[in-house]
């Protein structure tokens, strides 16, 4: 989906801190840390980083 192959600049997600949350609560941390690697790259952001990166 987001991992650098320059098709998409990035996604926003509604819930992504909630998502994060439930990742580590369930001990799925190959899937979090997939996450991670998308989220340090700024290529999945939560949805409330849309209206900063508009005003730009």
């Amino acid at each position: 989906m987001a991992l650098g192959t320059g098709d998409i600049d990035c996604v926003y997600h509604f819930a992504l801190y909630e998502l994060q949350e439930t990742l580590s609560t369930l001990g799925m941390d190959d899937a979090a840390d997939l996450l991670d690697v998308m989220v340090d790259g700024k290529r999945l952001k939560d949805i409330s980083d849309l209206p900063l990166d508009l005003a730009i």
